[in-house]
């Protein structure tokens, strides 16, 4: 009987061993499941796009004079300045939505190699800027601004730069319905490839961009996001 005993306790033991070896494996087993299925991602796009009146517009009107006595150009620059302000106030803008900038001379004998062929010495460039939300009245003023300042002498030309001020507003609506669009393509995936989708894994938000319609309507802008998101497949 003493014989025995050690021979059954070497048997426990080794019986012990194997057994731990088997929930070992098994474990281990679970667990490269459970990895290889975290593993398993999606990444898709949700798009949210929306079309919103521009709500400013900044107006810009350019003129350039030259002349061969500086004193004559400022007066002339004067003078030109007094005629757009009173065009455009008279046109229902207000004073503090017109401003007039700062004068821009050159004197074209510092760069020329060859003076003799200068006609005029002195030349000056001027804008005078409308900061509005009267985006109405900018648009009927375009029509006839140049041809009414052709009238008193002053060739100038002019652009509008149409914007859209209010991105904020908007953003919280545009950044869920980017996200709602993307799970939708996840979900498609998923389908499709006979698989579920788990957690969000990771998601990033693109810029948000803002541009013309297109080149006929300025005033109309289409705000774009994009929201790139990755999930889990189980």
């Amino acid at each position: 009987m003493g014989k025995n005993v050690p021979f059954k306790k070497n048997m426990i033991q080794g019986g012990s061993i194997v057994l731990a070896a088997l929930v070992l494996g098994i474990f281990m087993v679970c667990t490269v499941k459970t990895l290889k299925s975290y593993d398993d991602t999606v990444k898709v796009r949700g798009l949210c796009e929306k079309e919103v009146p521009a709500d400013r517009v900044v107006w810009r009107i350019s003129y350039s004079e030259k002349a061969n006595d500086l004193g004559d150009l400022r007066n002339t620059i004067r003078k030109n300045n007094d005629a757009i302000v009173k065009i455009l106030r008279d046109a229902g803008f207000t004073e503090d939505e017109i401003k007039v900038g700062n004068a821009s001379y050159d004197d074209r004998y510092n760069w020329s190699n060859n003076v003799s062929q200068i006609t005029f010495r002195y030349q000056v460039n001027q804008t005078v800027t409308v900061f509005t939300k009267n985006l109405d009245l900018v648009r009927k003023m375009q029509q006839t601004l140049e041809t009414d300042l052709v009238n008193q002498n002053i060739l100038a030309s002019s652009y509008a730069d149409y914007q859209y001020l209010g991105l904020n507003d908007i953003k919280p609506e545009m950044i869920r319905e980017s996200l709602e669009n993307a799970r939708v393509a996840a979900d498609e995936f998923a389908n499709n490839s006979h698989s579920k989708i788990g957690k969000m894994r990771t998601a990033s938000q693109g810029y948000f961009e803002v541009e013309d319609l297109d080149e006929n309507t300025p005033q109309v802008k289409k705000v774009r996001v994009v929201t790139t998101v990755e999930y889990y497949l189980k």
